[in-house]
């Protein structure tokens, strides 16, 4: 199969095509025949050498898919073969397979093209595992979240806003507190249950 790769850190030019093995999905894992792959600021740092990817991860950049079931390996329930998916990924999202751990992908919801899809695993699954998993956040909390125009700013409020909590926003400057946020909080009609703060 063909996947973007890199030898040497660097600007984007360093990226290449290659040739690899496609993955063999082992137990509770899935072999997913790509569709997109969404781009993060890991995978930036990543191929600029500043963030290795971690121990046991593909070196393949990518961490978040969607496309299709190709195969499933032993023990998979929920998905099956033509399964339109999207996941969290451990890398290898830059190829034309990518296999992954079956708790890390969900059908692509039904509002959602497959480019969209792609696009918001990473920083949704982990707005929602640190919000709710282990920050454990319920209605009548009140959460601050800094950095309020990133990818997981911005995803922490819409999720906080669909569950009306009460959230606080810090920004880094006066034109992402007026022409972001505030579009964010508009295009959402929440204006009461959002306070944006310009930190520096």
């Amino acid at each position: 199969m063909q996947a973007v790769f890199f030898e040497k850190p660097g600007a984007p030019e360093v990226l290449k095509i290659v040739e690899v093995p496609k993955p063999i999905p082992e137990k509770k894992e899935i072999l997913i025949k790509v569709f997109a792959a969404g781009i993060n600021r890991p995978d930036l740092l990543q191929r600029e050498g500043n963030y290795p990817a971690p121990q046991g991860h593909s070196k393949i950049l990518g961490l978040e898919v969607s496309g299709c079931v190709d195969s499933i390996g032993k023990g998979v329930k929920d998905f099956k073969t033509g399964d339109k998916v999207c996941a969290l990924v451990n890398g290898g999202g830059y190829a034309q397979y990518c296999k992954v751990d079956e708790r890390q992908v969900m059908h692509v919801p039904k509002n959602l093209s497959m480019y969209e899809s792609a696009a918001f695993p990473e920083c949704f699954f982990t707005c929602w595992a640190n919000l709710f998993d282990r920050g454990k956040v319920k209605k009548g909390d009140k959460v601050l979240i800094h950095g309020g125009s990133s990818g997981i700013g911005t995803s922490a409020i819409q999720i906080l806003n669909y569950f009306d909590i009460e959230n606080f926003v810090t920004v880094g400057s006066e034109k992402k507190k007026k022409n972001y946020v505030k579009k964010l909080v508009l295009i959402y009609q929440l204006t009461t249950k959002i306070k944006i703060f310009l930190m520096f």
